[in-house]
């Protein structure tokens, strides 16, 4: 397994493609990062110093605002290591250069388990990498009273780390069912940037089943980023109410958790464990049937 792994990796690195989408991940990482919380913090702003809200007494400039530009860049970032994910397997389908591999390989399954090793390992990196780099332009875009503590941005990162290593499996499970790098490619595009997106907006809001978005694949992985920093958002407002003597009632406290999940980019999702378990769900389902797959394929 170890000389397989080795491979995987020489593999990888002699073509240009775990750079040239690692490369522009960390572009959009950043760059996201940065506009979200540079306007988070400018809307913010405005709210605190509008007089009007100022009698109701709840200082907003004392909530970590800027937890939303964390997990909306991670969740964008995450597009390129399922795309890596995808293409690595799908153009050794499409071009049969797995051929090879699979006839100096002990067994096809210890081939594809060594491939899974591999893109677990290269999901963590594009994952930290993605995480630090969204950290840097959330600490530049944001004012410094809105950032959140280290535990808490540790915890939000370590979500959106496990997300992208998910995303990246999930990648590489659609590829190899498709065997064609180009349907893969348009397919997980479509869905994670069209579909996906919209059909949370759409699902989210009917009143009969609000939580059939964080059911689907997108909806529970934003489920993983979105609902761990919507609870951050959550307990700020209500500590701050309690302290002022005021109380939040339960219909309260479900509608502005409902309000915080969708401005943190996850409408319509669990709480972080759920998010975690029906995500992860989906990940075993399509990396398993893409193994599944290519472990019965005859290959020439």
């Amino acid at each position: 397994m170890g000389n397989l792994i080795t491979a995987e990796f020489r593999k990888i690195l002699t073509t240009k493609l775990w750079w040239a989408l690692l490369i522009p991940a960390l572009a959009v990482a950043f760059l996201a990062a940065w506009g979200w919380a540079a306007l988070a913090t400018e809307l913010a702003d405005e709210v605190t110093n509008d007089s009007t809200f100022r009698g109701f007494g709840v200082s907003i400039d004392e909530i970590s605002w800027s937890v939303v530009a964390l997990t909306r860049a991670m969740n964008l970032a995450s597009i390129f290591p399922m795309i890596f994910g995808a293409i690595g397997i799908a153009s050794e389908l499409r071009h049969r250069t797995i051929t090879t591999t699979f006839l100096t390989g002990p067994t096809k399954a210890a081939v594809l388990s060594a491939k899974a090793v591999t893109y677990v390992i290269w999901g963590l990196i594009y994952g930290v990498a993605v995480a630090l780099l969204v950290s840097a332009g959330t600490a530049v875009g944001s004012s410094s009273n809105y950032l959140p503590e280290g535990k808490q941005w540790f915890l939000i990162v370590l979500a959106g780390i496990i997300q992208i290593v998910l995303w990246t499996l999930i990648g590489l499970g659609v590829g190899a069912l498709m065997g064609s790098t180009t349907g893969a490619i348009v397919i997980l595009l479509v869905y994670s940037l069209v579909v996906g997106p919209f059909g949370e907006l759409l699902l989210a809001a009917s009143t009969d089943a609000p939580h059939l978005a964080g059911i689907l694949p997108n909806g529970s992985a934003n489920g993983l980023t979105g609902s761990t920093a919507s609870a951050l958002l959550v307990d700020q407002l209500q500590s701050l109410v309690l302290d002022r003597g005021g109380e939040i009632t339960a219909t309260a406290h479900d509608r502005i958790e409902t309000a915080m999940r969708v401005i943190a980019g996850a409408p319509g999702a669990f709480s972080l464990w759920i998010s975690g378990l029906i995500f992860l769900g989906w990940t075993a389902l399509l990396f398993g049937l893409g193994l599944l797959r290519n472990a019965r394929r005859d290959i020439t």
